[in-house]
């Protein structure tokens, strides 16, 4: 049998599970353990036959457990009355079947795990951002001809998504990155997470012992409070803009994760020597992101970049040590992560300066 190069049944997938959660039908079946599909409609403000049809789908996919027999196919709304409805139609694209033992519906384990119950395999929100950067992907042909993306409106970012994307992370990912963070730098007191999102990382550090401060756009402040929970009363919230001031320090470590492929290089380098600013004699800086010619994910990700933003992109680990020496970094020194693709790497401010 012939092989494609493209899962389709993971893409279709993946936008089943995104379209079944900006409805809502997620939501209206976590809240029950048991509903008809006119009760899932109903909580989710949607057309029944669309219901039924999405239920069943996720159903074929594990994600929700029918009890009770397979539908008769839903068929289209008639006009009231016009057609096979007789004088009342069927208004709500039901099948007539369907309204006497009528099956229930419910998330199964596994829909429950990855798509509404706290834990590590919960990735909802990782989902719904995967699902809207397709829009950005769509747009790769004209991206092409042009070399950069088209402008968009601000307006349109949907910042939750993003940034509770990113608290699901893989703790084991972030377990490693401050392990060997820690190793690196020795005993440290205080350590700042720029653009660390909902805090996942700046609570790992926390919960070491370190004082740990999250500095993000005031707009993620609210949603990373919310996320982090009762964790919240460890950290310190400092809203702003890297690109115009950082936190002015000092700290004894300064941890910059999956940021700077948003900015242009010149960005970069200037964001660099400010972090040297901000940092105490002593203190470290960690960079981590995809390395161009060294992460098998560089290349696809720096599409990802090409389509997503306009001057970002991935760097190769030559210009990170060209920025950091420059700055006036020393023993710089670069880790492959073992927990996943990209690299770690690590600098520190000479004690005398």
């Amino acid at each position: 049998m012939r092989r494609s190069l493209v899962d389709r049944e993971a893409v279709e997938r993946l936008f089943l599970i995104a379209g079944a959660l900006r409805s809502g039908v997620i939501d209206a079946l976590a809240a029950d353990d048991g509903l008809t599909a006119a009760q899932v409609a109903a909580a989710a403000g949607a057309d029944v036959r669309a219901a039924v049809i999405v239920l069943e789908a996720l159903a074929g996919e594990g994600l929700v457990e029918r009890e009770g027999p397979v539908p008769e196919p839903p068929v289209p709304a008639e006009p009231v009355g016009e057609g096979l409805g007789g004088p009342t139609g069927n208004p709500t694209g039901a099948p007539a079947a369907s309204r006497t033992g009528e099956p229930l519906y419910r998330l199964s384990a596994l829909g429950r795990d990855h798509l509404v119950g706290p834990g590590p395999d919960l990735e909802r929100w990782q989902l719904l951002h995967q699902a809207r950067k397709a829009w950005g992907w769509l747009e790769l042909p004209e991206i092409i001809q042009t070399g950069s993306a088209p402008p968009r409106d601000p307006a349109s970012r949907d910042t939750r998504t993003m940034v509770s994307a990113m608290g699901e992370r893989d703790p084991a990912i972030v377990e490693e990155i401050v392990n060997v963070c820690l190793t690196y730098a020795g005993a440290i007191e205080t350590m700042i997470d720029v653009a660390g999102a909902v805090g996942h990382v700046a609570r790992q550090f926390s919960r070491c012992g370190v004082r740990a401060t999250l500095f993000d756009r005031p707009a993620v402040m609210p949603i990373a409070e919310e996320y982090l929970g009762e964790d919240a009363k460890d950290i310190a919230f400092v809203g702003g803009d890297l690109t115009e001031a950082l936190p002015p320090g000092p700290f004894d470590l300064m941890y910059f994760g999956n940021v700077l492929h948003i900015y242009d290089p010149v960005t970069d380098a200037r964001v660099i020597r400010e972090a040297y600013a901000s940092l105490a004699p002593g203190g470290v800086i960690g960079i981590q992101n995809y390395l161009w010619g060294r992460s098998r994910r560089a290349a696809m990700f720096a599409v990802n970049m090409l389509q997503s933003v306009e001057n970002g992109g991935v760097w190769s680990e030559a210009m990170y040590r060209g920025w950091l020496s420059e700055a006036g970094f020393a023993k710089i020194e670069t880790f492959d992560l073992e927990t996943g693709e990209s690299q770690l790497i690590l600098a520190r401010r000479p004690a005398g300066e």
